[in-house]
């Protein structure tokens, strides 16, 4: 795995907006006029088929698996964005997007069959009860917990609020110990980390948009405020989208006055919305620099968000073209709680763009793919529709978001292979988590660590003979001449052992060029909007 990959977990597949969420609706019988000879001979049809596999048919049938079969195939005839969700999907979803679930509070891996914590969620259960990075969980409730499956996890420690659940744990240099831990409300934040990156700026990257990361981004906004950024990176990169509503809200933070964010147009009227800056209340009045960050991943809240800001020329839009995903989406609730979510209007920019790529006639496979392809250049010969910002300046619609300065990511591993390798067997992680546990100094200050810490050659040598331990074969070569980037990730992964993901992500963006470039751009910021302050 690549820098960029482990930036950046979203799958694009995921890219999606919501406008309503889970709308109960009495269907009853499927209404068409019998003047429409096409709509009636095409059920007609599907009646008959069903008939005849029902009558003639080898084996018995599954009659669930025939209907979510039928379900899905509908609707891969739409676009690529209506799909099915079966009951157990339907929780996950949910979960993602509502902020919290009740557990214990652990990011985890199963590692050598066990599992491992990767952090502690702070206020969480695990970290009253000491729980650390590292450690291993050998037994839950009594039962061996090894080779468990990494989906069968979540179903044996989450719970409901209150309820108990004892793991055994399994600790470098200490014998196995138990530990009973009581389930509670865990926030699922979606602000992976935020930072005052320099004198003057301030760094913000929500990862999705859901029903808290309006709320998430103010706070951590007024955080930053208070330690005096005057300006700000919002960094949108493998943001996949969410809730319309939280879009709309963090664009009215930053464009003053009651001006249009988005709005949408569908087949039925009621679907019909526009949406303004100051629809959800107003926010303290800030005409500080922006820059924003996006990249193929970048999608339809993520580009709400963006064209709102490039159409009022409130913010330098920097990085790779968007992923193009301009369709809106409601989920639909069938009677055995399962839930259709499927294209109701789609959304256009302020100065009207649809950003929406083209999908007709193409697979799903190949719509996706080119989504996140870096060969779709923005120079191609088709045609796209011309708008203007307000300043005057040319925006394109058809194709996602065009930055105003594109900066393509590079990353700075020079032996990929080899590094992915080790992510993929933990070497980071595993020689991270002995280093904290037998260095417990460093976990005095963050601010510290990040400025005076430097990966030493014996923590280097530490490091291969974990790699050698584990397996893994690398060239002594390509070991040398990748050990920034070698270095950079274990700092990274012991930042993440002591202080969570936010602290992860703040190291690795040390050597993210995008996010250097940006830095950079502040000065010129005026000259590329074409506006006067």
């Amino acid at each position: 795995m690549n820098q960029k990959n482990n930036r950046f977990l979203f799958i694009a597949v995921a890219a999606t907006i919501l406008a309503i969420f889970a709308a109960r609706t009495d269907f009853g019988f499927l209404d068409f006029n019998p003047q429409d000879a096409q709509k009636k001979a095409g059920i007609a049809k599907l009646n008959q088929v069903l008939n005849v596999v029902n009558k003639y048919y080898v084996d018995s049938l599954n009659w669930q698996d025939v209907s979510t079969g039928a379900i899905e195939g509908l609707l891969k005839t739409l676009d690529p964005h209506s799909v099915y969700f079966d009951p157990v999907a339907v929780e996950q979803n949910e979960e993602q997007f509502s902020g919290h679930y009740y557990g214990i509070g652990i990011q985890f891996d199963v590692l050598d069959g066990y599992i491992t914590v990767i952090s502690v969620i702070s206020g969480s259960p695990s970290e009253a009860a000491g729980l650390l990075g590292g450690d291993k969980i050998t037994r839950i409730n009594g039962t061996s917990a090894h080779n468990i499956s990494v989906a069968e996890v979540p179903k044996k420690l989450k719970g409901p609020q209150g309820s108990e659940v004892q793991v055994t744990i399994k600790r470098e240099g200490l014998k196995p110990f138990e530990v009973t831990l009581i389930r509670d409300e865990i926030p699922i934040f979606t602000i992976n980390t935020y930072f005052k990156a320099d004198t003057h700026t301030g760094y913000i990257w929500p990862g999705r948009f859901a029903s808290t990361t309006a709320d998430e981004f103010e706070e951590a906004l007024q955080d930053l405020e208070k330690q005096g950024i005057d300006r700000l990176i919002i960094d949108l990169r493998g943001n996949g989208g969410g809730y319309l509503r939280q879009a709309v809200k963090l664009a009215g933070m930053f464009i003053a006055g009651h001006k249009k964010v988005v709005y949408t147009k569908g087949r039925l009227s009621r679907f019909d919305e526009t949406f303004y800056t100051d629809d959800f209340g107003r926010s303290p009045e800030r005409d500080y620099p922006l820059i924003v960050l996006i990249d193929h991943s970048s999608a339809s809240a993520s580009e709400i968000v963006s064209g709102a800001f490039q159409d009022y020329d409130r913010a330098l839009i920097v990085g790779e073209r968007s992923f193009g995903k301009g369709l809106v989406q409601n989920e639909f609730e069938l009677d055995d709680n399962s839930r259709i979510r499927i294209t109701v209007s789609k959304y256009y920019t302020p100065s009207g763009r649809l950003i929406q790529r083209p999908y007709k006639g193409k697979n799903i496979e190949e719509y996706y793919l080119e989504g996140v392809s870096d060969s779709i250049k923005t120079d191609t010969s088709e045609v796209k529709p011309l708008f203007f910002t307000s300043a005057g300046r040319k925006v394109y619609g058809g194709g996602g978001i065009t930055p105003d300065v594109e900066v393509a990511f590079e990353t700075y591993s020079k032996a990929r292979a080899m590094t992915a390798r080790f992510n993929a067997k933990r070497i980071f992680f595993e020689t991270a988590a002995a280093f904290v546990n037998g260095h417990p100094g460093w976990k005095m200050s963050f601010k510290k660590f990040k400025t005076s810490f430097h990966v030493s050659r014996s923590l280097l040598n530490t490091l291969r003979q974990t790699a050698k331990k584990k397996g893994v074969k690398f060239k002594a070569i390509d070991f040398h001449k990748d050990e920034l980037y070698i270095k950079n990730r274990l700092k990274a992964e012991i930042a993440r052992n002591i202080w969570g993901a936010a602290r992860f992500y703040e190291i690795l963006l040390e050597y993210d060029n995008q996010f250097q470039k940006a830095l950079d751009l502040f000065p010129e910021i005026d000259a590329f909007l074409h506006v006067q302050r």
